[in-house]
Parts: structure tokens; C-alpha cells; sequence
């Protein structure tokens, strides 16, 4: 391996360590009581994809949000026939218990579900 080769490698590595920090908690997260309806207060994060009622989010270059354990999200969403893109913010609270989703000026806090 050439220095220069290993100094690619060593770049693409950094980068993918904090491409998968940069991740809030995986998990089942709902408005309220954690039941099973009703199903548009749901929303489930797996390796950075939200699903929520409908629809789905690939997010992606996340950007920490200063003063907390958030992030910002370029979220590119698809559902009922539609698809757009958005700004996205999560932000983990109470010790990942609650986590805090800021779109379009809209703040929802989501109680995190055991499994």
C-alpha cells in the first residue's frame, strides 16, 4: 500500500466513523403512551431511515446541533404518492427517553417504546 493510498484509506475511514456516531438513538418512539395506536403518532428510526405514518426518511449529512446530542438531517422523504425533501432535526433528551423532532418550525417530542 502505497502513502497515498493509505492516506485515502485513512480519510474514507474518519469519514465513516462519524458518519455512524452521527446517529440518534435507534428505536419505536410515539406522542403520548407507547401503544399501538394510534399509528400516525408512531415514528421508528433504524441507521438513520424515519418512518413515520405513511411515509419514509433517508437521512443523511448529519451536522451536530450545538448546546445538545442532536443532530441535523437533510431528510429525503417519500409517501402516499409524493416526495420532497427537508430540513430535520433530532435531538435526543431525558437520557434518550424523549426524542425532540423539529420540522418545518414544528417541535413534536416522542416518548421512546421499549421494544
Amino acid at each position: 500500500m502505497t502513502l497515498k493510498s493509505f492516506g485515502i484509506s485513512a480519510v474514507l475511514l474518519v469519514a465513516a466513523a462519524a458518519s455512524a456516531s452521527a446517529q440518534v438513538a435507534n428505536g419505536r418512539y410515539q406522542i403520548g403512551a407507547c401503544t399501538t395506536h394510534p399509528e400516525e403518532q408512531i415514528v421508528r428510526l433504524e441507521n438513520n431511515v424515519l418512518y413515520g405514518y405513511e411515509s419514509v426518511c433517508t437521512l443523511s449529512n448529519p451536522v451536530p446541533v450545538d448546546g445538545t446530542d442532536g443532530y441535523s438531517y437533510v431528510a429525503n422523504c417519500e409517501g402516499e404518492g409524493h416526495t420532497w425533501q427537508s430540513n430535520l432535526f433530532l435531538i435526543p433528551l431525558q437520557d434518550g427517553q424523549v426524542l425532540r423532532l423539529i420540522r418545518d418550525g414544528n417541535v413534536l417530542d416522542y416518548n421512546r417504546c421499549t421494544p
